[in-house]
């Protein structure tokens, strides 16, 4: 009797399985009730949404006009590093802006460059380099947008320089009625504020002005550290030495004597 009884549950979890699956194949073939037309997806492709129109702008009257005839959800997508769901809203107008990455004005003279933001930090850097310029503040890594790195006002490794808001001059941004608007620390504030760190939730930036910095060389130091002493050493060593540009500190357990310690990456100008 048991025997049956485990065989009878094994055939319906079999059948249910079965039925799920047919479910999930209908539904990827035939669509949502609400005809979705277009798919997007971050660069793990685990996070596929599903959005009404995904459009590729490549000028910032385009993206004027399909924002103001939408009537719905906006969801904006560049580099598409941000992992998670991001960059995408089910059943929004998604703007995919990896073509929407022209320089627009350059000044080398200045230390001035405009671009537009879909543009990634590593097309800017080839733009400015061979004038031995670089970019003054920017994450790690030269993959990701411009727009992308202003809707959270990213950081980098930089000593003294804060976040990338400290680097920008102005932005452009477009907002849900299709209006574009500039802003900057002296014309419209609040926008310009706003914006910047601001995740897309206000407007779509569209162009930025950026300041850069001349290039120069580095060496690197490391040194190991304890926990306790970090503070002190940051202070003497990093803090108030105008050479150091960058930094990284390692966490490493030292489980034999239960302290931490830290290694301490530094580029220094040379």
């Amino acid at each position: 009797m048991k025997i049956l009884k485990r065989i009878l549950v094994t055939i319906l979890l079999l059948l249910a399985t079965i039925i799920l699956t047919l479910a999930i194949i209908f539904i990827n073939v035939t669509g949502t009730p609400d005809l979705v037309k277009d798919e997007v997806n971050d660069v793990t492709q685990i996070n596929p949404i599903a959005v009404n129109t995904a459009v590729r702008p490549t000028s910032t009257s385009e993206i004027m006009k399909v924002v103001r005839d939408n009537n719905g959800p906006i969801s904006i997508g560049g580099a598409r590093h941000s992992m998670g769901g991001q960059i995408g809203t089910e059943k929004s107008l998604h703007l995919d802006l990896r073509d929407f990455d022209s320089v627009l004005y350059y000044n080398r003279e200045a230390k001035e460059i405009r671009v537009q933001t879909g543009i990634t930090w590593r097309k800017i850097q080839d733009h400015i380099d061979p004038d031995d310029l670089s970019v003054r503040i920017m994450q790690s890594y030269s993959n990701f947008t411009v727009g992308g790195s202003l809707s959270v006002n990213v950081h980098g490794r930089y000593v003294g320089e804060g976040p990338i808001i400290n680097s920008v001059k102005s932005i452009s941004v477009v907002l849900a009625d299709g209006q574009l608007v500039n802003a900057s620390r002296e014309l419209n504030p609040d926008i310009f504020y706003g914006c910047i760190g601001g995740y897309g939730g206000l407007a779509v930036i569209v162009e930025a002005t950026l300041s850069l910095t001349g290039n120069c060389n580095v060496r690197q130091q490391t040194d190991l550290v304890d926990l306790q002493d970090y503070p002190e050493y940051f202070s003497k060593n990093i803090r108030n030495d105008s050479s150091v540009i960058f930094t990284t500190q390692t966490f490493i357990p030292m489980p034999v004597n239960k302290c931490v310690r830290i290694l301490i990456s530094g580029l220094m100008s040379r």
